[in-house]
């Protein structure tokens, strides 16, 4: 088989015929070009009245700008925008802060004459309350369970280390982590009562601290002449359902305000009667005459009567 020689002499020859070609292409490219232009360019005696070239081109700008500005609804977002940025925040603030910023909502209980009531606080803490009392309380408590308290009331507390329960009155103060016990803290009387059943108690009078009391102790504070009395008592008022009258050593004028609140009448005690001090135990179920009458047993060692006045009033003599 014979080689096909490449002829290099005729290499250059062909590079200028297809230079040559190329030209020609181009050069009939841009006549086709200038043709077309021609043939779409108004005759100049379109534009001899220089306010209609005028107008013409302002015609153009005017398109142009209208196609290349951005709409008046898309100026007008940004303001919207940047006071939607600064007001999303401070609504986002105001409603995580609100609930903080409302008073708390307080939960009150009340008794009546006579009335003894069971209240479920809202840590699951029980508390019965007596004969005219009142309890008042946050729907929600805190770090510390607070609690206020107007009269008398038995305590059945949650254990929770972490949230010590607090019982304010207007004498004293009880701490607790989790017992039970009673307190008794009517205004009228001069003194309040904190007797234990189960656990530890710690009594406060503002910042003075009186006792840390266990299980069957007894505190009474006088807030006339600031005394601590400290005994043991096992009787069943330390009971939560107990609705008997028991008195340890207790004054007339407690015995009286306490049928007072049994019982929908008034004592009325005499000026300088001397003080006495009773121990012992009443049932409720009886009627108020009957109490008088057990009561009138006690009272002749310290010569006074109980007499009855009228329907709802007794005179002691």
């Amino acid at each position: 088989m014979k080689s096909r020689n490449f002829n290099f002499n005729r290499l250059p020859q062909r590079l200028i015929q297809y230079r040559r070609r190329r030209q020609m292409l181009r050069q009939r490219q841009r006549e086709h070009w200038l043709d077309a232009l021609a043939a779409a360019t108004p005759d100049d005696d379109e534009f001899t009245d220089r306010e209609q070239e005028a107008e013409r081109r302002a015609r153009i700008l005017g398109g142009i700008r209208a196609r290349t500005q951005p709409s008046a609804r898309v100026l007008a977002l940004w303001p919207a925008l940047r006071i939607a940025a600064v007001l999303v925040p401070l609504l986002l603030a105001g409603a995580l802060l609100w609930p903080r910023l409302q008073p708390p909502q307080l939960l009150h209980y009340a008794t009546g004459v006579g009335e003894h009531r069971e209240v479920v606080l809202p840590d699951s803490s029980h508390v019965w309350l007596r004969p005219r009392s009142e309890l008042t309380c946050a729907a929600r408590f805190g770090a510390v369970r607070n609690v206020q308290l107007r009269g008398e009331a038995f305590f059945d507390i949650t254990k929770d280390p972490d949230h010590p329960f607090v019982v304010h009155t207007a004498k004293v103060n009880v701490k607790v982590l989790g017992t039970s016990f009673l307190v008794k803290a009517y205004p009228p009387l001069a003194s309040a009562t904190v007797l234990v059943r189960t656990g530890r108690v710690q009594v406060a009078h503002q910042q003075r601290q009186l006792a840390v009391l266990l299980p069957h102790d007894q505190l009474v504070y006088n807030d006339k002449n600031q005394q601590v009395t400290l005994t043991k008592n096992e009787f069943s008022s330390a009971s939560p359902t107990s609705r008997h009258l028991t008195f340890e050593q207790a004054s007339l004028p407690e015995i009286l305000l306490e049928l007072e609140n049994y019982y929908p009448v008034h004592f009325q005690l005499r000026r300088g009667a001397p003080a006495v001090a009773l121990t012992g135990t009443l049932d409720p179920s009886l009627s108020a005459d009957q109490i008088t009458d057990v009561l009138n047993v006690l009272l002749q060692r310290h010569h006074l009567r109980i007499v009855k006045h009228s329907a709802a009033t007794y005179w002691v003599e």
